[in-house]
């Protein structure tokens, strides 16, 4: 079975929470805390089950591509909802196992970059010291 790489292109560019926030006019004056909910579970949901979707894909298809869009997908999951988004540690796996099919894949290493340097933001600088690392599990056998 292939997959639709154009569609899955275009989830890589789908927008954070922010710009989602924005672009659907919830940080206005008129907004609601039902709204900003209702957009928050929509926007969440929307990307786990991209997520979901990937990842059965990555059963058939072990390619730099799909591990890289999963990345980027894991890079929108709600931080509030458990410390490993907090810490990116999806993302990061997800980027590393794209970099191990094709170390020069551009796009991963820049995600990579964004993770490294959002670590260091929360770890104050100090290069990842207290930074913990997670098992993702691939789900692989």
């Amino acid at each position: 079975m292939g997959y639709d790489k154009k569609l899955l292109e275009s989830w890589t560019e789908m927008p954070d929470w922010g710009t989602y926030l924005i672009q659907n006019g919830a940080l206005n004056k008129y907004s609601s805390k039902e709204g900003f909910q209702f957009l928050q579970n929509e926007y969440y949901a929307e990307v786990k089950r991209r997520i979901s979707y990937c990842k059965e894909l990555l059963k058939e298809h072990k390619d730099t591509f799909l591990y890289y869009v999963t990345a980027e997908l894991y890079d929108r999951c709600n931080e509030d909802e458990h410390f490993v988004y907090l810490f990116k540690c999806p993302v990061k796996a997800y980027c590393l196992r794209a970099l191990d099919i094709d170390p020069n894949f551009a796009p991963a290493k820049k995600l990579l970059q964004k993770v490294h340097e959002w670590l260091e933001f929360l770890d104050g600088g100090k290069r990842g010291d207290a930074m913990p690392d997670f098992d993702v599990g691939f789900g692989e056998t």
